[in-house]
């Protein structure tokens, strides 16, 4: 369907894309002005308490300052997640600037000054609760994207990547495909040449032999002049053609970008994904209370770090039983996260 010329859905993705610019900017200049004005709250505020209703006060206003936090949060949230998804660095950049919110308790007194009151309090905790806002989203973010590049690559492999050699070529209608299978045991195998591969008859796979049906023309050639190879798996191998005229580095390349090949790799990434999870899932549950004490003194190293950098002047941070099991989640969520990234990356990029 067209509009004036134009495809409806292209007119509905820059309509979309237009909206998400305006939450993505209104958000930030709301983040930018609550932030402000909370920061400014802390500084502001005196530690004498006995004006009670300046106090009361400032507290009304924190809390009116915490909802456009949260608000604009959401807006920048959402809006960086349209405008830049499939960004690698997308996810990681929101939770480092949940980080920076959440921490703030942690530096904050050491630049203001440590000033314990009532406004101040609740202005730390607000700042808090926009971190951890912002933090969900980032981790919403880098879950859905390694769940739809999980999905992608399960169900196409390499097909997404640009293939040099087997391009175009269809499943065979007679389908085999045996889980991390030989070349022949996989789909696009072609069933006419199969029967007059020497690679076959000799029980052996193309990319270790670095030659096959998808690259060398001596393998099709003798497959459609019905050229005949014994069936026996020793005297076939003989018959296994190899080029010459390429190098080894050059006939990897070939594989690499075989279309049978990346079928392989595809099988290699159904197995490792799932061994992964099960993986971090079993040092969850068996490590969790060494887990546990590593973040709690993690923690308490971080706080005796700066507490002696700002000379004594920053917040004693203690961190609670809570709090450590969120960081501890946090960082497994994270390191299977980019465990999968590098999985990808070894399967379907540098194809180990």
């Amino acid at each position: 369907m067209s509009l004036g010329g134009r495809d409806l859905s292209e007119t509905l993705e820059e309509f979309l894309g237009l909206c998400a610019r305006a939450i993505f900017y209104l958000g930030a200049l709301v983040v930018l002005i609550s932030t402000g004005l909370l920061v400014y709250t802390c500084v502001a505020i005196g530690s004498d308490t006995s004006n009670v209703g300046q106090m009361a006060d400032a507290v009304r206003n924190v809390g009116i300052f915490q909802k456009m936090l949260v608000v604009g949060l959401v807006g920048v949230g959402i809006g960086s997640s349209y405008l830049f998804w499939g960004a690698e660095l997308l996810g990681a950049i929101q939770i480092m600037g949940a980080a920076a919110l959440y921490f703030a308790p942690l530096y904050l007194p050491s630049i203001i000054g440590d000033k314990q009151t009532d406004a101040t309090k609740e202005a730390y905790s607000a700042l808090q609760l926009g971190g951890t806002t912002i933090g969900v989203i980032g981790l919403l973010v880098v879950i859905a994207d390694v769940a739809i590049r999980i999905q992608q690559r399960m169900k196409t492999g390499a097909k997404a990547d640009q293939l040099k050699y087997g391009k175009g070529i269809k499943e065979e209608a007679e389908r085999q495909n045996v889980l991390l299978g030989k070349c022949w045991q996989l789909p696009f195998c072609r069933k006419f040449v199969r029967e007059r591969c020497p690679i076959y008859l000799s029980r052996r796979t193309c990319w270790k032999e670095l030659v096959g049906c998808m690259c060398e023309e001596q393998v099709i050639r003798g497959a459609m002049e019905n050229k005949p190879i014994p069936k026996d798996e020793l005297l076939a191998a003989n018959y296994i053609p190899h080029n010459h005229k390429l190098t080894e580095a050059q006939k990897k390349e070939r594989c690499y970008s075989c279309i049978i090949y990346n079928e392989h790799q595809k099988h290699k990434y159904k197995i490792m994904m799932p061994a992964t999870v099960l993986t971090f899932v079993g040092v969850w549950v068996g490590l969790h209370g060494p887990l546990v004490e590593a973040v709690t003194a993690l923690c308490e190293k971080i706080n005796v770090v700066v507490h002696g950098a700002t000379l004594g002047h920053s917040g004693n941070f203690k961190p609670p039983e809570f709090f450590v099991e969120s960081m501890l989640g946090v960082f497994m969520v994270i390191g299977l996260t980019y465990a999968m990234k590098v999985i990808e990356f070894a399967c379907f990029k540098i194809k180990i």
